[in-house]
């Protein structure tokens, strides 16, 4: 994972920044490079939703908001806390899917923790990618049904002509969709 494109990037809430360094000497030995912010609590939620978090790290007082942000990420979520805050914290979390773990075993956490953003972040690469082949058949399936209704083609000949004159221009059928699309709809 040397190469920025494979960087992880990691939240720490306020709560836990003081790990910043730590985690920083920590990544080499495991071979991980991550970009490393440290978020108050409610900038964590605007960055989640500008850029893809690889994984979140936050204190037992904020199990609330690792709730609420398992629900609507692909980012690992580690909550810190102390032997006391664990045993009250262990069945929701497991309900949740967040990790749950004292912050003297970070070093054996830690690559749990990003052995799950990696498998998480492969999986929104994956749902990222058929949401993009979702929407190009919609896209192209509109095109054919205008094809169809103004030029009378059959559905067969509206997606052969689609095709054909995507392979013809060296363009993808995405592409001629929104130009039949633009032409019909405008």
């Amino acid at each position: 994972m040397g190469d920025s494109s494979r960087k992880l990037n990691i939240v720490l809430s306020s709560s836990v920044g003081f790990l910043r360094t730590e985690l920083l000497h920590l990544l080499p030995d495991l071979h991980i490079s991550a970009q490393i912010a440290v978020l108050e609590s409610a900038e964590i939620e605007k960055s989640i939703a500008d850029n893809p978090v690889d994984a979140i790290l936050l204190g037992s007082e904020e199990f609330d908001q690792a709730c609420e942000l398992a629900g609507r990420s692909y980012a690992s979520i580690l909550i810190l806390c102390d032997k006391d805050a664990m045993a009250n914290l262990w069945p929701s979390c497991i309900a949740n899917g967040i990790l749950l773990g004292e912050l003297r075993d970070l070093p054996n956490l830690l690559p749990q923790l990003l052995a799950v953003s990696t498998r998480f972040r492969s999986m929104r690469h994956r749902a990222n990618t058929l949401r993009r082949k979702l929407d190009d058949t919609r896209l192209v399936n509109r095109a054919k049904l205008l094809l169809m209704s103004h030029l009378q083609m059959s559905e067969e000949e509206a997606h052969r002509y689609i095709e054909k004159t995507a392979m013809d221009s060296g363009s993808k059928s995405r592409e001629i969709a929104l130009g039949i699309i633009r032409t019909y709809e405008e």
